[in-house]
């Protein structure tokens, strides 16, 4: 009996000690398929639970816990591995990976293109929401392929001359500026559909897309600031409500500018 229980002791330390070891309690590795020179998908099971797994050069950078459309984790992993082997092939810089929002979706992309949906079932999984997990999966992409992390602001050219697409914070304004003159010489009105940038020409249109919720709205160009480090545009009042900034305050949202004009 004392060496039965001293052999399940053993057994029991050793299987905690490797779950130490691989980050992970009874963790093990069941297959591998590599998509591309150094990009692969393993399919590993955690506690008993299938994962999918994308591996960029030994190191994994995001983890598939769940099904989708009845495709399992380790299957998802394999696609978005393939996507990103085509990118590479293609000669996108992996600096033009990014938290982005497509289709009312959080995602992650390549140059605009899909790697990875990021649905609020793996947030929940994560203790995070859906944008804040896109990022850690973007900056993770990333900096396997040797690029620094998502900066707070940026802008991605798409090759377009008539649009240019950034990525950075934005505010809202309202209240005690309704009714008072813009900086082109219009009425505020809070609820217009209006916003402020430091140097986009007036009458630029901005689709402006909460990257917490997927949600856009066309805005005309008619004010100056802001002037707060870190802010990129000022929404009016009601832009913000219809994209649900208001109640955040401010927040990540994507820029795609109709005409010429930094961003930045």
């Amino acid at each position: 009996m004392r060496r039965t229980f001293f052999v399940i002791a053993i057994l029991l330390v050793l299987a905690l000690s490797f779950g130490e070891w691989s980050g992970y309690p009874f963790y093990s590795i069941q297959q591998v398929v590599m998509a591309g020179e150094g990009v692969g998908a393993r399919q590993a099971r955690i506690a008993g639970r299938e994962v999918g797994e994308i591996v960029i050069h030994r190191r994994v950078v995001l983890r598939i816990r769940t099904s989708a459309g009845g495709i399992k984790p380790f299957d998802r992993a394999v696609v978005v591995a393939h996507r990103l082997a085509d990118y590479l092939k293609e000669g996108y810089p992996s600096d033009a990976i990014f938290p982005d929002a497509q289709n009312g979706s959080i995602v992650v992309s390549w140059q605009g293109r899909l790697i990875v949906t990021v649905d609020g079932a793996h947030a929940g999984l994560n203790n995070t929401n859906e944008h804040a997990l896109a990022k850690v999966w973007a900056n993770n992409i990333r900096q396997a392929l040797g690029s620094r992390g998502v900066p707070k602001e940026y802008v991605l050219q798409n090759g377009s001359d008539e649009v240019v697409t950034a990525f950075c914070v934005a505010s809202w304004y309202g209240g005690e500026f309704h009714g008072r003159p813009t900086a082109n010489g219009e009425t505020f009105d809070r609820q217009g559909f209006t916003a402020a940038h430091r140097y986009l020409p007036f009458g630029t249109k901005v689709q402006v897309t909460n990257l917490h919720n997927g949600k856009s709205v066309m805005v005309t160009i008619n004010d100056r600031g802001p002037y707060v480090t870190g802010r990129a545009i000022d929404l009016s009042s009601g832009a913000a409500s219809a994209i649900g900034l208001r109640e955040q305050g401010i927040g990540n949202v994507k820029l795609e500018v109709m005409g010429s004009g930094r961003v930045l």
